[in-house]
């Protein structure tokens, strides 16, 4: 009986077996979503339901019929940080989301993943011949319908760069960027939102989007025209910082026929010229479109833009003392605007952890 009393003791002052963790869940129509901590798993869900409004309102397309998807959000030791596996007729994502500058384009390119993979089991393919490109370009879209301001900063970005080759933007080479450029110049030229809907879905089947942009040309060189058309008809809704400088330092710019041929005319001496009618003619146009093209400018350079625009008010009645200090107020403007750019530039080339 003591012995008894004693063994119900020590199992009652033993230690109860540790919980197993919470795992949280959130059903879409992409995928279900699950993990150990409920701010990432909704993160996740975030820009799975982000990119089903794309499907849904930009091409039209039904949930996938079929195969499922999950995607656990864990850190898994010696896997990639996204990687996907196929078992039972079911797709599962594992993700990682990395750092917070990470975080965003991994949980994208989940989303993305889990669409394609299950594309491609629905039409009897292999997830292993989705084409790279698909996952980024869509990853990209998840991006910018979640921050819209990625559609002016790529635009922007892309048009500074030298575009990447052909190759390397279909496998998944080059920036995601790129891919998106990729996809959205292919909608532009594959008609109604079903046949893009069909170009997409046959590049998760593993057919070589070549087929479609190979119109009796090369697709790199449809590529580099269709890249380029692309970047130049859309104007962005605001100017970086560069954009802003070469904007001001166009209209700033005097050439001009004083009577032996175009020269170049500094801005201090442009008053001497103003009554010829080319002049006045050019420099009333410029300041029409500085007025229009005002709230475009960076702010960086918004102070540049004004003293500038006041100096073109002034240029037709003022006298040319007050053209002087009107054009020296400009001119020191853009040299702080100019400095201040460099300072900010040198601590975002620096990163994060030296702006802190």
């Amino acid at each position: 009986m003591t012995a008894l009393l004693a063994a119900l003791a020590w199992l009652a002052a033993a230690e109860p077996p540790p919980r197993p963790p919470q795992v949280y869940t959130n059903d879409t129509v992409i995928a279900t979503v699950a993990g150990e901590n409920l701010a990432e798993v909704s993160y996740v869900a975030a820009h799975c339901v982000a990119l089903q409004r794309h499907l849904e309102f930009a091409l039209n397309l039904p949930p996938v019929p079929g195969p499922m998807a999950r995607i656990e959000v864990a850190d898994v030791p010696g896997l990639l940080p996204t990687e996907t596996r196929v078992g039972a007729g079911a797709v599962l994502v594992i993700a990682r989301l990395g750092t917070p500058e990470e975080a965003p384009m991994r949980a994208a390119e989940a989303a993305a993943q889990a669409w394609l993979a299950r594309v491609a089991l629905a039409g009897g393919r292999s997830v292993a011949g989705i084409e790279p490109w698909t996952r980024q370009a869509l990853a990209a879209e998840v991006l910018t319908q979640l921050r819209p301001s990625m559609n002016d900063f790529w635009y922007r970005e892309a048009r500074r760069d030298i575009p990447p080759v052909l190759a390397d933007v279909l496998a998944g080479r080059a920036p995601a960027r790129e891919a998106w450029l990729f996809w959205r110049a292919l909608r532009r030229v594959s008609g109604p939102p079903q046949s893009q809907a069909k170009a997409l879905i046959a590049s998760a089947h593993g057919d070589s989007v070549e087929k479609l942009i190979a119109t009796g040309g090369s697709p790199a060189d449809w590529w580099l025209v269709q890249r380029a058309d692309l970047l130049l008809s859309r104007t962005p809704a605001s100017l970086g910082m560069r954009e802003s400088a070469e904007t001001l330092d166009d209209m700033a710019r005097f050439v001009f026929d004083v009577g032996s041929g175009d020269q170049l005319i500094p801005g201090a001496e442009m008053p001497k010229h103003r009554k010829l009618a080319a002049v006045r003619l050019s420099l009333a146009a410029r300041l029409v479109t500085l007025r229009r093209e005002l709230l475009r400018q960076n702010p960086v350079y918004h102070n540049a833009v004004r003293s500038f625009g006041a100096w073109l008010e002034a240029f037709p009645t003022a006298t040319p003392e007050e053209l002087g200090r009107l054009w020296a107020q400009y001119a020191e403007e853009r040299r702080q605007a100019e400095e201040l750019r460099r300072e900010i530039e040198a601590v975002l080339e620096a990163g994060p952890k030296a702006a802190r």
